[in-house]
């Protein structure tokens, strides 16, 4: 049975921005003679909340803060952003929901004004009935958005669905009992994804097959 309602993360589920976050990372760990980090490292070890992420990097914080870091980081990806595309097949399921008569809401950690932005830059904005994001460029979790945002809209989580690319979409979706669909390709391995006992897609065209058929 088709949902109801889609969720979607933005970053690594929709734009295509994991190897973007990989470079600013490498050039902030560069710039402070720490050690760059490879693709399969960032994949196997990116997660929230952020500074824990940060410390398994190599980051002690003993001159700087994590706040301090994220805000560098966030405003290097703001100003590079626009290079990022969508992922591949992922407007399609977009159409094809909305041609359903699905409702879809983009949830981010992305700052709200930044993911207005993002969304319109990237012409996907007209698919969402809400785009959520949160108060400022440092938020760490989207948990909390989540919840007030379905208990403002009164849906059965049981007709919803989310779809984002790490474990904490499932972290997310179970803390107001949705299902959820993983993507590989985002911010998370294969590996790490299997591990959270939801569904995992190759591809957005897979996610479009199993939805849609």
């Amino acid at each position: 049975m088709l949902p109801k309602l889609l969720i979607w993360d933005w970053n690594g589920t929709i734009l295509d921005d994991t190897d973007l976050c990989l470079r600013i990372e490498n050039e902030l760990l560069t710039e402070r003679g720490m050690r760059p980090v490879t693709k399969a490292w960032y994949l196997a070890n990116f997660s929230f909340p952020i500074r824990a992420y940060y410390e398994r990097m190599g980051y002690t914080f003993g001159t700087e803060s994590d706040f301090d870091v994220s805000a560098q980081f966030m405003e290097r990806y703001t100003a590079r952003c626009p290079e990022c595309g969508l992922r591949e097949g992922v407007r399609n399921v977009l159409s094809e929901a909305r041609a359903r008569g699905i409702a879809q809401t983009l949830l981010s950690v992305t700052e709200q004004s930044e993911l207005r932005i993002e969304a319109a830059r990237s012409g996907v904005a007209g698919f969402f009935s809400e785009i959520i994001g949160t108060d400022d460029a440092l938020g760490f979790s989207k948990v909390d958005r989540a919840k007030a945002y379905m208990a403002r809209i009164g849906v059965d989580p049981h007709d919803a669905l989310f779809v984002g690319d790490t474990d904490h979409d499932v972290e997310a979706a179970n803390a107001v009992g949705c299902a959820c669909v993983l993507l590989e390709g985002g911010h998370q391995s294969r590996e790490r994804l299997l591990q959270c006992g939801v569904p995992v897609y190759a591809s957005a065209d897979a996610l479009y097959r199993a939805l849609f058929g």
